[in-house]
C-alpha cells in the first residue's frame, strides 16, 4: 500500500502537480528505508518517462517551473543545495524535474538528521579537502602559514606592508615607513587544492585564485610598469592606471592591459591556456612572437599547441568559480575531472574517462559523494571512489 503511494506521488512529482503536502508526504516515505529501492527503481525509468512525454512544457513553462522549484528547495530545506543536472541539455522541462527529484535525493543523504550535525557528518562526509595551507614565500626563501596568523597580523618587509584583512583576503597598504617607495623585492603566494584566496596588490589591483594556483608577484610596482605571473587559475579586476600598463604572464602568453576584469586559467596540468574578458580590453602577446589578438568583452583566447584561437563564449562558465560554484554548459568531462580533483584533493584515473558532455550547476560545498550520486543518476556514467582515486566508466 505504502509503495502504491510512493509511486504515485513519485508520477505528481513529474508532473510538477504536487501540493505542499504530498511533497511533506514524499519527504517522510522516503526516510523509510524499505522504500529506498523502489524510489530507486522509479528513478532509473525516469529517462524513459521523458522520450514518451517530450512536449509536456513549453520552453518558457519550463524556464518557471525550474525557478520555481529552486526556490521551494530553498524554502523547505535550507540545509541542502539545490542540485541540477540535465539528462538532455534540448530539453529544459526535463531539467525542471529532475532538479526536483535531484533535491529528493539529496533529503535521502540528510532525512532525519537536520538538527543533527554530528549525524550529518558520519552519514556524508565533508569534501576530502588538502590538508596544506595557504601560503606566502617571501623573497628570502622564508614562508608564512597566512592560515596561522590572525585577522589584522602585519607583514613588513623591505619597506613593503601587507595586512591579513580576514575572510581569506592578503592586502597590501603601501609603504611601511611612509617614506619614499619601498624597495621591490618578489613574493609567491600558494594556494593548495581546495582552497580560494584573494589578493589586493599593491596598486589596488584585486587578484581572485582559485584552488591550485600560484602568482609570483613585486611588492612594490616600479615606475612605468605592473607585472605578475600566474599559475593556475585566478580572477583580475586591475586598477586603472595609464601611465603603468599591467601585464600578466601565463604559461605561453603575455597579457597586457590598462584598467580591466579578466580572467586567466594557465594550469600545468592542462593542455590549454584560456583568458577570458569580462570587461575593458586587454591584448595577448604570444611569448615567441608569433602572434597578437585584442580581446573584446564577452571573448576568451585559447592557447593550445602555440595556436592562439578567439571566440565569443557565455563567460558565466569560466567566472562561476567565483560565486562558489560548478557551472557546466556542454563541459567536456575531462575539464569537469580536472575541477573535481583540484577543489576536493582527489586523484582522477584520467584514462578511464568516456568522451562526454555536462550540463548542470551546483555549489561548491556539495560533498563529492553526492555530486556523484546526482551525476550518475542524470548521465550514464558510474563512478568509484577508492582510496581517494576516482574512476568514472560509462
Amino acid at each position: 500500500m505504502q509503495h502504491n503511494r510512493l509511486k504515485y506521488l513519485f508520477q505528481k512529482t513529474v508532473n510538477g502537480s504536487t501540493t505542499e503536502n504530498e511533497r511533506q508526504e514524499l519527504f517522510v516515505l522516503l526516510t523509510d528505508p524499505d522504500a529506498r529501492q523502489l524510489y530507486d527503481d522509479l528513478f532509473d525509468q525516469l529517462p524513459a518517462q521523458i522520450e514518451v512525454q517530450e512536449d509536456m512544457f513549453s520552453d518558457q513553462q519550463a524556464a518557471a517551473l525550474l525557478d520555481r522549484i529552486n526556490k521551494e528547495n530553498r524554502t523547505q530545506s535550507p540545509d541542502v543545495n539545490p542540485i541540477v543536472f540535465r539528462l538532455k541539455p534540448a530539453l529544459l522541462w526535463a531539467a525542471a524535474c529532475l532538479a526536483l527529484l535531484l533535491s529528493l535525493l539529496s533529503y535521502r543523504f540528510f532525512a532525519g538528521q537536520v538538527t543533527d550535525k554530528g549525524k550529518i557528518a558520519q552519514t556524508m562526509p565533508p569534501p576530502v579537502q588538502s590538508s596544506a595551507n595557504v601560503m606566502l614565500t617571501l623573497s628570502d626563501g622564508k614562508q608564512l602559514v597566512l592560515d596561522s596568523t590572525g585577522t589584522g597580523h602585519t607583514i613588513e618587509q623591505k619597506g613593503a606592508r601587507a595586512v591579513n584583512s580576514g575572510k581569506e583576503t592578503l592586502t597590501y597598504t603601501g609603504n611601511a615607513d611612509g617614506i619614499g617607495p619601498a624597495e621591490m623585492v618578489f613574493n609567491t603566494l600558494t594556494i593548495p587544492r581546495g582552497r580560494h584566496y584573494k589578493l589586493v596588490l599593491p596598486d589596488g589591483s584585486k587578484v581572485w585564485l582559485n584552488a591550485a594556483s600560484s602568482i609570483h608577484y613585486p611588492t612594490h610596482f616600479p615606475e612605468g610598469q605592473r607585472k605578475v605571473e600566474l599559475t593556475g587559475e585566478a580572477y583580475f579586476e586591475v586598477a586603472k592606471d595609464a601611465s603603468k600598463p599591467f601585464a600578466v604572464i601565463a604559461g605561453g602568453q603575455t597579457i597586457s592591459v590598462l584598467g580591466t576584469a579578466f580572467n586567466v586559467k594557465a594550469y600545468t596540468d592542462e593542455p590549454y591556456i584560456n583568458t577570458t574578458l569580462v570587461e575593458g580590453s586587454i591584448k595577448l602577446d604570444l611569448q615567441n612572437g608569433k602572434d597578437s589578438r585584442l580581446l573584446r568583452p564577452g571573448e576568451q583566447a585559447t592557447l593550445e599547441n602555440n595556436l592562439l584561437q578567439v571566440k565569443r563564449i557565455d563567460i558565466k562558465e569560466d567566472i562561476s568559480w567565483m560565486s562558489d560554484l560548478f557551472y557546466f554548459s556542454n563541459t567536456d568531462l575531462q575539464v569537469v575531472a580536472h575541477q573535481l580533483q583540484r577543489w576536493y584533493n582527489i586523484e582522477v584515473d584520467f584514462a578511464s574517462l568516456p568522451p562526454e558532455k555536462l550540463y548542470g550547476q551546483l555549489p561548491r560545498s556539495t560533498p563529492l559523494p553526492q555530486l556523484l550520486r546526482a551525476m550518475e543518476k542524470t548521465t550514464d556514467l558510474k563512478f568509484k571512489l577508492t582510496n581517494n582515486r576516482l574512476t568514472i566508466e560509462k
